[in-house]
Protein backbone atom coordinates (compact mmCIF):
# COMPACT_ATOMS: atom_id res chain seq x y z
CA UNK A 1 0.00 0.00 0.00
CA UNK A 2 1.12 3.40 -0.78
CA UNK A 3 -0.49 4.87 2.02
CA UNK A 4 -2.73 8.34 2.77
CA UNK A 5 -1.81 11.86 2.60
CA UNK A 6 -3.58 14.43 5.30
CA UNK A 7 -3.88 17.58 4.50
CA UNK A 8 -1.00 19.04 6.45
CA UNK A 9 1.75 16.68 5.04
CA UNK A 10 2.28 17.95 2.19
CA UNK A 11 3.86 21.39 2.08
CA UNK A 12 6.31 23.80 0.34
CA UNK A 13 6.48 26.78 2.52
CA UNK A 14 9.17 28.14 4.53
CA UNK A 15 9.68 30.49 7.05
CA UNK A 16 9.76 34.63 6.78
CA UNK A 17 13.67 35.66 5.89
CA UNK A 18 14.66 32.08 4.87
CA UNK A 19 15.40 32.75 1.28
CA UNK A 20 16.62 36.10 2.28
CA UNK A 21 19.14 34.73 4.82
CA UNK A 22 20.33 32.27 2.18
CA UNK A 23 21.51 34.97 -0.62
CA UNK A 24 23.17 36.51 2.46
CA UNK A 25 24.99 33.34 2.54
CA UNK A 26 25.56 33.43 -0.31
CA UNK A 27 27.20 36.90 -1.31
CA UNK A 28 29.14 36.19 2.75
CA UNK A 29 33.19 35.54 2.64
CA UNK A 30 32.43 32.13 3.55
CA UNK A 31 31.43 30.32 0.07
CA UNK A 32 30.09 27.20 2.23
CA UNK A 33 26.56 28.12 0.99
CA UNK A 34 28.04 29.48 -2.17
CA UNK A 35 29.60 26.34 -3.27
CA UNK A 36 26.40 24.74 -2.73
CA UNK A 37 24.46 26.51 -4.57
CA UNK A 38 26.65 26.78 -7.37
CA UNK A 39 27.58 23.04 -8.06
CA UNK A 40 26.24 21.60 -10.75
CA UNK A 41 26.11 18.11 -9.02
CA UNK A 42 23.62 19.72 -6.31
CA UNK A 43 20.20 19.84 -6.26
CA UNK A 44 18.68 22.15 -4.01
CA UNK A 45 14.99 21.40 -3.07
CA UNK A 46 12.27 23.03 -1.14
CA UNK A 47 10.72 21.28 1.67
CA UNK A 48 7.88 22.65 4.08
CA UNK A 49 10.00 24.59 6.37
CA UNK A 50 13.13 23.63 5.18
CA UNK A 51 15.79 22.88 1.85
CA UNK A 52 17.50 19.75 1.49
CA UNK A 53 20.70 19.68 -0.85
CA UNK A 54 20.74 16.12 -2.69
CA UNK A 55 23.76 14.81 -4.45
CA UNK A 56 23.20 11.18 -6.16
CA UNK A 57 20.08 10.97 -3.51
CA UNK A 58 21.73 11.66 -0.58
CA UNK A 59 20.98 14.08 1.43
CA UNK A 60 24.44 16.47 2.12
CA UNK A 61 22.25 18.76 3.93
CA UNK A 62 19.34 19.97 5.55
CA UNK A 63 18.53 23.83 5.86
CA UNK A 64 16.49 25.57 8.74
CA UNK A 65 16.01 28.66 10.07
CA UNK A 66 15.79 28.28 14.07
CA UNK A 67 15.33 31.93 15.94
CA UNK A 68 16.02 33.65 12.28
CA UNK A 69 19.99 32.25 12.06
CA UNK A 70 20.41 29.72 9.28
CA UNK A 71 21.56 26.39 10.26
CA UNK A 72 23.25 23.60 8.54
CA UNK A 73 22.67 19.59 9.42
CA UNK A 74 25.75 16.82 7.97
CA UNK A 75 25.34 13.17 8.71
CA UNK A 76 28.88 12.65 10.28
CA UNK A 77 29.24 9.95 7.25
CA UNK A 78 29.58 12.97 4.72
CA UNK A 79 31.65 14.72 7.02
CA UNK A 80 34.43 11.70 6.88
CA UNK A 81 37.93 12.92 4.90
CA UNK A 82 37.42 10.61 1.81
CA UNK A 83 41.69 11.26 1.57
CA UNK A 84 42.84 10.74 4.68
CA UNK A 85 45.41 8.37 5.43
CA UNK A 86 46.34 6.22 6.20
CA UNK A 87 42.92 4.30 5.71
CA UNK A 88 43.39 1.60 8.05
CA UNK A 89 43.31 2.28 11.91
CA UNK A 90 45.84 0.58 14.24
CA UNK A 91 44.55 -1.24 17.29
CA UNK A 92 46.05 -1.23 20.29
CA UNK A 93 44.60 -3.46 23.22
CA UNK A 94 41.07 -3.46 21.63
CA UNK A 95 40.67 0.01 21.14
CA UNK A 96 41.25 2.47 17.99
CA UNK A 97 44.65 4.56 18.41
CA UNK A 98 43.40 7.72 17.12
CA UNK A 99 45.81 10.47 18.38
CA UNK A 100 43.75 13.06 16.83
CA UNK A 101 40.07 12.00 16.32
CA UNK A 102 39.50 15.82 14.57
CA UNK A 103 41.41 14.85 11.50
CA UNK A 104 39.02 12.39 10.33
CA UNK A 105 36.07 14.90 9.72
CA UNK A 106 35.81 18.26 7.37
CA UNK A 107 36.28 20.98 9.48
CA UNK A 108 35.46 23.08 6.25
CA UNK A 109 31.82 22.43 4.59
CA UNK A 110 32.99 24.83 1.56
CA UNK A 111 34.41 21.72 0.22
CA UNK A 112 31.86 20.49 -1.52
CA UNK A 113 33.58 18.33 -3.88
CA UNK A 114 35.03 16.31 -0.43
CA UNK A 115 31.17 15.59 1.03
CA UNK A 116 30.42 14.65 -2.96
CA UNK A 117 33.26 12.22 -2.47
CA UNK A 118 32.64 10.86 1.07
CA UNK A 119 28.69 10.16 0.19
CA UNK A 120 29.58 8.22 -3.42
CA UNK A 121 29.33 4.83 -1.59
CA UNK A 122 25.86 5.17 -0.46
CA UNK A 123 24.75 6.10 -3.96
CA UNK A 124 23.30 2.79 -5.32
CA UNK A 125 22.27 2.13 -9.50
CA UNK A 126 18.89 3.58 -8.99
CA UNK A 127 19.76 6.53 -7.29
CA UNK A 128 23.11 7.35 -9.62
CA UNK A 129 20.58 7.09 -12.88
CA UNK A 130 18.34 9.25 -11.36
CA UNK A 131 21.86 11.42 -10.70
CA UNK A 132 22.32 11.59 -14.72
CA UNK A 133 18.07 11.83 -15.67
CA UNK A 134 18.52 15.25 -13.34
CA UNK A 135 21.63 16.68 -15.23
CA UNK A 136 19.58 15.59 -18.31
CA UNK A 137 17.07 18.05 -17.80
CA UNK A 138 16.89 21.23 -16.33
CA UNK A 139 12.96 21.08 -16.29
CA UNK A 140 13.06 19.17 -13.18
CA UNK A 141 11.88 21.27 -9.93
CA UNK A 142 11.79 18.45 -7.27
CA UNK A 143 13.03 14.99 -6.39
CA UNK A 144 13.05 12.35 -3.39
CA UNK A 145 9.05 13.82 -3.46
CA UNK A 146 7.66 12.46 0.31
CA UNK A 147 4.28 12.22 0.66
CA UNK A 148 2.62 11.49 4.31
CA UNK A 149 5.11 11.67 7.43
CA UNK A 150 7.61 13.60 4.77
CA UNK A 151 11.69 13.05 5.90
CA UNK A 152 13.89 11.74 8.61
CA UNK A 153 16.69 14.33 9.90
CA UNK A 154 19.12 12.69 7.15
CA UNK A 155 17.03 13.69 4.74
CA UNK A 156 15.55 10.34 3.83
CA UNK A 157 12.33 9.54 2.70
CA UNK A 158 10.46 7.69 5.61
CA UNK A 159 6.96 7.75 3.69
CA UNK A 160 6.08 7.01 0.23
CA UNK A 161 7.75 9.18 -2.31
CA UNK A 162 8.24 9.76 -5.97
CA UNK A 163 11.75 10.23 -7.68
CA UNK A 164 11.17 13.49 -9.35
CA UNK A 165 8.86 15.91 -10.96
CA UNK A 166 9.14 17.58 -13.98
CA UNK A 167 7.29 21.17 -15.54
CA UNK A 168 6.79 21.71 -19.43
CA UNK A 169 4.08 23.57 -20.97
CA UNK A 170 1.15 22.64 -23.08
CA UNK A 171 -0.87 25.11 -24.63
CA UNK A 172 -1.96 27.64 -22.68
CA UNK A 173 -0.71 25.85 -19.10
CA UNK A 174 2.41 24.31 -16.89
CA UNK A 175 2.26 20.80 -16.18
CA UNK A 176 3.65 19.26 -13.33
CA UNK A 177 4.38 15.67 -14.36
CA UNK A 178 5.82 13.30 -11.86
CA UNK A 179 8.23 10.32 -12.49
CA UNK A 180 9.12 6.53 -10.59
CA UNK A 181 12.30 5.75 -11.76
CA UNK A 182 13.60 2.03 -11.82
CA UNK A 183 17.16 0.68 -12.82
CA UNK A 184 16.78 -2.13 -15.34
CA UNK A 185 17.53 -4.84 -12.67
CA UNK A 186 15.30 -4.21 -10.13
CA UNK A 187 12.39 -7.13 -9.42
CA UNK A 188 9.32 -5.04 -8.89
CA UNK A 189 9.52 -4.48 -13.21
CA UNK A 190 8.57 -8.04 -13.13
CA UNK A 191 5.82 -10.29 -12.75
CA UNK A 192 5.11 -13.86 -13.26
CA UNK A 193 2.17 -14.84 -15.98
CA UNK A 194 -0.73 -12.94 -15.38
CA UNK A 195 0.36 -11.30 -11.99
CA UNK A 196 0.91 -7.77 -11.94
CA UNK A 197 4.37 -6.16 -11.14
CA UNK A 198 4.93 -4.38 -8.03
CA UNK A 199 6.02 -1.50 -9.58
CA UNK A 200 2.30 -1.06 -11.32
CA UNK A 201 0.29 -0.48 -7.94
CA UNK A 202 3.21 1.65 -6.73
CA UNK A 203 2.42 4.12 -9.57
CA UNK A 204 -1.39 4.04 -9.39
CA UNK A 205 -1.34 4.89 -5.97
CA UNK A 206 0.59 7.68 -6.25
CA UNK A 207 -1.47 8.63 -8.87
CA UNK A 208 -4.45 8.60 -6.24
CA UNK A 209 -2.62 10.40 -4.00
CA UNK A 210 -1.82 13.23 -6.50
CA UNK A 211 -5.86 12.88 -7.18
CA UNK A 212 -6.69 13.41 -3.89
CA UNK A 213 -4.92 16.18 -3.15
CA UNK A 214 -3.98 18.02 -6.12
CA UNK A 215 -5.36 21.26 -4.94
CA UNK A 216 -3.03 20.96 -1.91
CA UNK A 217 -0.04 19.94 -4.28
CA UNK A 218 -0.47 22.68 -6.60
CA UNK A 219 -0.65 25.38 -4.03
CA UNK A 220 2.45 23.87 -2.36
CA UNK A 221 4.67 24.00 -5.50
CA UNK A 222 3.08 27.53 -6.41
CA UNK A 223 5.00 28.73 -3.13
CA UNK A 224 8.17 26.58 -3.79
CA UNK A 225 8.48 27.93 -7.15
CA UNK A 226 8.28 31.78 -5.67
CA UNK A 227 11.29 30.82 -3.13
CA UNK A 228 13.60 28.82 -6.09
CA UNK A 229 13.52 32.54 -8.44
CA UNK A 230 14.37 34.44 -5.28
CA UNK A 231 17.14 32.29 -4.58
CA UNK A 232 20.98 33.05 -5.68
CA UNK A 233 22.76 30.32 -6.90
CA UNK A 234 24.26 29.18 -10.52
CA UNK A 235 22.78 25.70 -9.83
CA UNK A 236 19.61 27.03 -9.04
CA UNK A 237 19.15 29.44 -11.93
CA UNK A 238 17.66 27.14 -15.22
CA UNK A 239 16.16 29.43 -17.42
CA UNK A 240 13.95 27.07 -19.46
CA UNK A 241 12.74 25.81 -15.53
CA UNK A 242 12.57 29.68 -14.58
CA UNK A 243 10.44 30.59 -17.28
CA UNK A 244 7.78 28.02 -16.64
CA UNK A 245 7.51 28.68 -12.60
CA UNK A 246 7.57 32.55 -13.26
CA UNK A 247 4.61 32.15 -15.74
CA UNK A 248 3.06 30.30 -12.57
CA UNK A 249 3.89 32.53 -9.73
CA UNK A 250 2.83 35.54 -12.13
CA UNK A 251 -0.71 34.05 -12.67
CA UNK A 252 -0.18 34.65 -16.58
CA UNK A 253 0.05 30.21 -16.74
CA UNK A 254 -1.92 27.70 -14.44
CA UNK A 255 -0.32 24.99 -13.21
CA UNK A 256 -1.99 21.76 -13.99
CA UNK A 257 -0.86 18.75 -11.66
CA UNK A 258 -0.35 15.77 -13.47
CA UNK A 259 -2.25 12.66 -11.82
CA UNK A 260 -0.66 9.83 -13.77
CA UNK A 261 2.33 9.37 -12.92
CA UNK A 262 5.59 7.83 -15.71
CA UNK A 263 7.68 5.50 -15.34
CA UNK A 264 11.19 5.53 -16.07
CA UNK A 265 13.22 2.42 -16.61
CA UNK A 266 17.15 2.38 -17.78
CA UNK A 267 20.29 0.52 -17.13
CA UNK A 268 20.03 -2.15 -20.20
CA UNK A 269 22.12 -3.20 -22.57
CA UNK A 270 21.37 -3.78 -26.19
CA UNK A 271 21.22 -7.36 -26.04
CA UNK A 272 18.75 -7.33 -22.80
CA UNK A 273 16.62 -4.47 -24.46
CA UNK A 274 15.85 -7.58 -27.59
CA UNK A 275 15.60 -10.41 -25.08
CA UNK A 276 12.10 -12.20 -25.30
CA UNK A 277 11.80 -12.61 -21.13
CA UNK A 278 12.17 -8.79 -20.93
CA UNK A 279 10.07 -7.96 -23.68
CA UNK A 280 6.83 -9.68 -22.29
CA UNK A 281 7.17 -8.07 -18.57
CA UNK A 282 7.33 -4.84 -20.96
CA UNK A 283 4.74 -5.59 -22.69
CA UNK A 284 2.46 -5.78 -19.58
CA UNK A 285 3.51 -2.78 -18.00
CA UNK A 286 3.05 -0.60 -20.87
CA UNK A 287 -0.63 -2.53 -20.88
CA UNK A 288 -1.13 -1.51 -17.55
CA UNK A 289 0.35 1.71 -17.70
CA UNK A 290 -0.47 2.86 -21.55
CA UNK A 291 1.39 5.68 -22.51
CA UNK A 292 3.49 5.90 -19.26
CA UNK A 293 6.25 4.01 -19.75
CA UNK A 294 9.28 6.05 -20.91
CA UNK A 295 12.22 3.27 -21.61
CA UNK A 296 16.11 4.32 -22.49
CA UNK A 297 19.03 2.36 -21.97
CA UNK A 298 21.51 5.02 -20.72
CA UNK A 299 20.27 7.29 -18.21
CA UNK A 300 22.20 9.96 -18.94
CA UNK A 301 20.90 11.80 -21.88
CA UNK A 302 17.44 10.30 -21.13
CA UNK A 303 15.06 13.15 -22.30
CA UNK A 304 12.31 11.77 -23.86
CA UNK A 305 9.09 12.15 -21.95
CA UNK A 306 10.63 14.35 -19.52
CA UNK A 307 12.07 17.49 -21.35
CA UNK A 308 11.35 16.46 -24.82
Amino acid sequence: MVGSMTKAEFNRELPGGFVAALNTAYAAENRWWRNLADDPDIFIAVRGGYLNAYYKGSSLMRLTLPKGELCGSVHYKYLLKPSHRPEYTKIVAGRPDITDPGELFLSDLSDVASLKRAAEPYAGLEKIGVHGIIKSNPNIVDVEIAFGAGGSADGKATAPRMDFAALRRTGDEVRLTFFEAKHFSNQELRASGEVEAKVVAQINGYGALLSARRDDVCAAYRKAFSYLLDMDGKSIRKPVRDELMALVVSGKLPLVIDCEPRLVIFGFDADQKGGSVWGLHLDKLKAALPGRVLVKGASDGFKTGIST
